[in-house]
């Protein structure tokens, strides 16, 4: 029984490393996916999770047989959940705190059914036999997991880092002269258009307008800089903040 319960053990410290770690608590630690648009629902989050407690929340009274049963269902729910959450190569934080306490309950729960059949292991023998297989699978499916979230949180990584890149600081002087020329919009970060540039400047000369216009333009420049410079250190800052988050984690789980 010494080393069923070592494994048990095993799979309680190695989750306790990650649920205590401030990464998993830190609210500006927004998953790559809610950053893209692209998560799964709560609906179906919770209804998983509430299958999950339904199935381990048996008591141990049952026979040793009936016990390894239901652990083992345990155990599927959570192999289902872990292809489930794996699905894109990777963990996001809401689904790392949700396997991890899928993981603490599983473990508290195989303790509790070792200690019965510790008091005959000889009778016993077949089911401590049946609960080490779970466990060793459980091992080896938490390390899985573990293993290619590391790798997907590299992944994002590099995405953010990608991201941050993209997005050019704009100076003051730079920022108005765009704004005068007629190309505000480009100036605010949008796709540049000639045509429609050209021809706003054409239509300036033409109709005389052009000093009302540039003085409009100047003023409009001014006022919008300092909005639109923070606007873009704000985005750029966020990508770094979460390719920093990510990569942590990634180095985490590799760790682990």
């Amino acid at each position: 029984m010494s080393f069923l319960k070592s494994a048990i053990n095993q799979v309680g410290r190695d989750v306790g490393k990650v649920v205590s770690n401030s990464l998993f608590k830190d609210s500006h630690a927004a998953p790559y996916r809610r950053v893209t648009g692209i998560r799964k629902t709560v609906h179906n989050s919770l209804s998983s999770k509430t299958e999950f407690e339904k199935a381990i929340d048996f008591q141990t009274g049952h026979r040793p047989s009936t016990l390894i049963a239901k652990i083992s269902g345990v155990y599927t729910i959570i192999k289902n959940k872990v292809n489930e959450f794996l699905s894109d190569g990777y963990l996001d934080t809401y689904e790392s705190e949700i396997l991890f306490e899928m993981m603490q309950r599983f473990n508290s729960k195989v303790d509790d059914i070792c200690d019965l059949l510790e008091i005959d292991e000889t009778s016993f023998e077949k089911e401590i036999n049946q609960l080490t297989k779970i466990v060793e699978k459980t091992n080896t499916l938490f390390q899985k997991a573990l293993q290619l979230s590391s790798k997907g949180c590299q992944f994002r990584k590099m995405e953010h880092l990608e991201e941050a890149d993209k997005i050019k600081l704009i100076g003051f002087f730079e920022y108005v002269g765009f704004n005068i020329i007629w190309m505000g919009n480009y100036a605010r970060g949008k796709q540049k258009s000639m045509t429609n540039t050209v021809l706003a400047n054409i239509a300036d000369i033409l109709t005389c307008t052009w000093p009302l216009t540039r003085s409009y333009l100047l003023l409009e420049g001014i006022l919008t800089f300092s909005k639109e410079s923070n606007r873009r250190k704000k985005i750029k800052n966020a990508h770094l903040k979460l390719a920093e988050i990510e990569g942590k984690r990634g180095e985490l789980y590799s760790n682990i």
